[in-house]
Parts: C-alpha cells; structure tokens; sequence
C-alpha cells in the first residue's frame, strides 16, 4: 500500500497511485518556511535582538524551537507531521501577526504597525514569514485529511525515518543549524 494515500469520495478506503505526494508537497512548503524563517530571524538580527522586548524575545525562542521541531517532524515523515504542520503552522502565522502586525500593545509587540519607522525588508521578511507558516497550515491540513485523518494517524508511517536521518536532511540541517546561530548571536546581543 502506498505510504501516502487518500481516502476515496465515499471514504471506503484508500486511493492508490498518490505515493509519496503528501511527503514531497511537505518536504516543499517545510523548504519554503525554512527559507522564510531565516530571512525573518536574520532581520531580527540586524535590528538587534538587544531592541526587543523581553517577552517578545523569550516568545520568538521559544517558535524556534517549534520551527525546527516541525521541519524535523516533516523530513522524518511522521505519522503526525502533518497534522503538527496544519496546527503548528497555524499557531506560528497567529504569533507572527500578533507580534508584527497589531497595533502596539503591552505584551507580545513587536509592532509595525503603530508609529516608528520600520524598514521595507521588516515588512517583507516578518509578511514571507506569515504567508509560508499558512502555506504550511494548509498543506498539513489537506495531507493530513487525504491520509485519512485521525485513524491514520494513530498508525505509524510506513515510510518513517530515523530522527538522525530526518535531521540529517539537508533542510532541516540548514534550518537547525541557521536557528543555532540565530539563537546564539540573539543571546549576545540581547545579554551579551
């Protein structure tokens, strides 16, 4: 049976010959978030972590660590990364557009919004950001339904990898490696 299949109109049961699509389209739009979290977290960077509120700071730590554990979950082709994909991206473009894209408020605000002047590439790189981690919602969200939901699910993924060869992919190299650096050069600019 096909490691990747989607359930017939009348859900009776799975439809051959879609093998591998849900992974590849994943694989594609965990590429495309990988790319835009680092262009976003690069534009933090040369504004300067140090400007950055404390709850802003620790929050944008803390969607790291669920960045990269989502691209992890997806090249190791989890029975759950897309239903992780279609949650996580959603909570992540949620975050985005609380932080940057609110008026000012007292807690969780980065706004660009409200008075300051805030550069073109802000703009784009904290939008590409909120545009992939939907695309990553919506791809996890339509392969997540076309496996069959829930009871798929609850099965393990014929086609899942190692956790040392989903890390070893080269995206979720690239993005663990780049949100290390991230991390590391935020800490010294923010308490260094």
């Amino acid at each position: 049976m096909a490691a990747d299949t989607a359930v017939t109109r009348t859900g009776a049961g799975p439809r051959p010959g879609l093998a591998d699509t849900g992974a590849r389209r994943l694989g594609q739009v965990a590429a495309l978030f990988t790319l835009a979290v680092i262009i976003h977290n690069g534009d933090h960077l040369r504004r300067g972590a140090d400007l950055l509120r404390a709850d802003v700071f620790w929050l944008g730590t803390a969607g790291i660590v669920l960045e990269v554990a989502l691209v992890a979950l997806i090249f190791q082709r989890h029975r759950l990364a897309p239903l992780a994909a279609a949650a996580g991206g959603f909570v992540l473009a949620s975050g985005y557009l609380e932080v940057h894209f609110l008026p000012a408020h007292r807690w969780l605000s980065d706004s660009f919004t409200s008075g300051g002047r805030v550069s073109p590439v802000s703009w784009a790189a904290a939008s590409l950001e909120v545009v992939a981690a939907l695309a990553l919602a919506v791809v996890g969200l339509l392969v997540f339904r076309r496996r069959g939901g829930l009871g798929y699910a609850s099965r393990p993924h014929p086609e899942q990898r190692s956790v040392a060869d989903a890390v070893l992919h080269p995206v979720a190299l690239v993005m663990i490696v780049s949100q290390l650096v991230t991390l590391v050069v935020s800490f010294v600019q923010a308490y260094g």
